[in-house]
Protein backbone atom coordinates (compact mmCIF):
# COMPACT_ATOMS: atom_id res chain seq x y z
CA UNK A 1 0.00 0.00 0.00
CA UNK A 2 1.03 3.40 -0.74
CA UNK A 3 0.77 6.27 1.68
CA UNK A 4 -1.73 8.91 0.80
CA UNK A 5 -0.63 12.46 1.01
CA UNK A 6 -3.15 15.07 1.55
CA UNK A 7 -2.32 18.66 0.87
CA UNK A 8 -4.53 21.27 2.28
CA UNK A 9 -4.48 24.72 0.91
CA UNK A 10 -6.06 27.40 3.00
CA UNK A 11 -6.82 30.52 1.17
CA UNK A 12 -7.84 33.71 2.89
CA UNK A 13 -10.32 35.94 1.25
CA UNK A 14 -10.07 39.68 1.46
CA UNK A 15 -7.32 41.62 3.18
CA UNK A 16 -5.07 40.03 5.68
CA UNK A 17 -6.20 40.30 9.29
CA UNK A 18 -4.92 43.43 10.97
CA UNK A 19 -3.79 43.64 14.52
CA UNK A 20 -6.40 45.45 16.60
CA UNK A 21 -5.41 48.98 17.57
CA UNK A 22 -3.76 49.31 20.93
CA UNK A 23 -6.09 51.02 23.36
CA UNK A 24 -4.76 52.87 26.34
CA UNK A 25 -6.86 53.68 29.34
CA UNK A 26 -8.15 57.21 29.09
CA UNK A 27 -6.23 59.53 31.34
CA UNK A 28 -8.08 61.33 34.08
CA UNK A 29 -8.97 64.89 33.15
CA UNK A 30 -6.80 67.57 34.65
CA UNK A 31 -8.88 68.15 37.74
CA UNK A 32 -7.03 69.91 40.53
CA UNK A 33 -6.90 68.01 43.77
CA UNK A 34 -9.21 69.44 46.40
CA UNK A 35 -7.59 72.15 48.45
CA UNK A 36 -8.45 72.27 52.11
CA UNK A 37 -10.21 75.47 53.00
CA UNK A 38 -8.45 77.18 55.89
CA UNK A 39 -10.64 77.43 58.97
CA UNK A 40 -12.49 80.67 59.54
CA UNK A 41 -10.63 83.14 61.77
CA UNK A 42 -11.86 86.19 63.67
CA UNK A 43 -10.26 88.85 65.81
CA UNK A 44 -12.59 89.97 68.60
CA UNK A 45 -12.45 91.10 72.22
CA UNK A 46 -12.79 88.34 74.81
CA UNK A 47 -15.42 88.55 77.55
CA UNK A 48 -16.44 86.35 80.45
CA UNK A 49 -20.20 86.61 80.31
CA UNK A 50 -20.67 84.97 83.73
CA UNK A 51 -18.66 87.51 85.67
CA UNK A 52 -18.53 90.54 83.37
CA UNK A 53 -14.76 90.59 82.83
CA UNK A 54 -13.55 92.08 79.54
CA UNK A 55 -10.17 91.40 77.93
CA UNK A 56 -8.33 92.70 74.88
CA UNK A 57 -8.55 91.22 71.39
CA UNK A 58 -8.14 87.49 70.93
CA UNK A 59 -7.67 85.31 67.87
CA UNK A 60 -10.43 82.77 67.30
CA UNK A 61 -10.48 79.80 64.94
CA UNK A 62 -13.82 78.20 64.11
CA UNK A 63 -14.00 74.80 65.85
CA UNK A 64 -17.52 73.76 64.78
CA UNK A 65 -20.83 75.38 63.86
CA UNK A 66 -21.11 77.15 67.21
CA UNK A 67 -17.76 77.18 69.03
CA UNK A 68 -14.44 78.86 68.51
CA UNK A 69 -10.99 78.07 69.89
CA UNK A 70 -9.54 81.37 71.10
CA UNK A 71 -5.93 82.16 71.92
CA UNK A 72 -5.08 85.19 74.01
CA UNK A 73 -1.87 86.41 75.61
CA UNK A 74 -3.47 86.53 79.06
CA UNK A 75 -3.98 82.74 79.07
CA UNK A 76 -0.73 82.02 77.18
CA UNK A 77 -0.83 78.39 75.98
CA UNK A 78 -4.32 77.59 77.24
CA UNK A 79 -6.83 78.05 74.42
CA UNK A 80 -10.32 79.09 75.42
CA UNK A 81 -13.60 77.65 74.19
CA UNK A 82 -15.99 80.42 73.17
CA UNK A 83 -18.99 81.45 71.14
CA UNK A 84 -19.48 84.73 69.32
CA UNK A 85 -22.16 86.92 70.83
CA UNK A 86 -23.11 90.56 70.98
CA UNK A 87 -21.62 92.25 74.10
CA UNK A 88 -23.42 95.40 75.18
CA UNK A 89 -22.70 97.68 78.10
CA UNK A 90 -24.98 100.69 78.26
CA UNK A 91 -25.33 101.55 74.59
CA UNK A 92 -21.87 100.36 73.49
CA UNK A 93 -22.21 97.04 71.64
CA UNK A 94 -19.78 94.89 69.67
CA UNK A 95 -19.36 91.25 68.72
CA UNK A 96 -17.10 89.43 71.17
CA UNK A 97 -15.82 85.98 72.02
CA UNK A 98 -17.89 84.94 75.02
CA UNK A 99 -15.40 82.54 76.55
CA UNK A 100 -15.86 79.77 79.06
CA UNK A 101 -13.66 81.32 81.75
CA UNK A 102 -13.68 80.46 85.44
CA UNK A 103 -14.17 83.72 87.28
CA UNK A 104 -13.01 84.14 90.85
CA UNK A 105 -13.31 87.92 90.85
CA UNK A 106 -16.44 89.64 89.67
CA UNK A 107 -15.63 92.46 87.25
CA UNK A 108 -17.65 95.55 86.64
CA UNK A 109 -18.88 95.10 83.06
CA UNK A 110 -17.38 97.60 80.66
CA UNK A 111 -17.55 98.05 76.90
CA UNK A 112 -15.33 95.72 74.85
CA UNK A 113 -12.82 97.00 72.29
CA UNK A 114 -14.72 97.47 69.00
CA UNK A 115 -11.46 98.09 67.08
CA UNK A 116 -10.14 94.49 67.08
CA UNK A 117 -8.81 93.62 63.62
CA UNK A 118 -6.04 91.82 61.74
CA UNK A 119 -3.07 94.07 61.00
CA UNK A 120 -1.04 93.92 57.77
CA UNK A 121 1.05 91.07 59.21
CA UNK A 122 -2.02 89.03 60.18
CA UNK A 123 -1.77 89.67 63.94
CA UNK A 124 -4.97 90.22 65.93
CA UNK A 125 -4.77 93.72 67.40
CA UNK A 126 -6.94 96.57 68.62
CA UNK A 127 -6.47 100.28 68.22
CA UNK A 128 -3.59 101.69 70.28
CA UNK A 129 -4.66 103.09 73.65
CA UNK A 130 -4.87 106.87 73.66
Amino acid sequence: MRPICVILIVAACGTPAQEPPHHTAPSAPNVPSPVATPPERRCLPVVANLCGCVYTCGLGVKADNTHWTVTHGFWKDSPLRATVARWCVKEACTDAFTAEILCSIICAPKPADPTCHFDAGGACVGAPAT
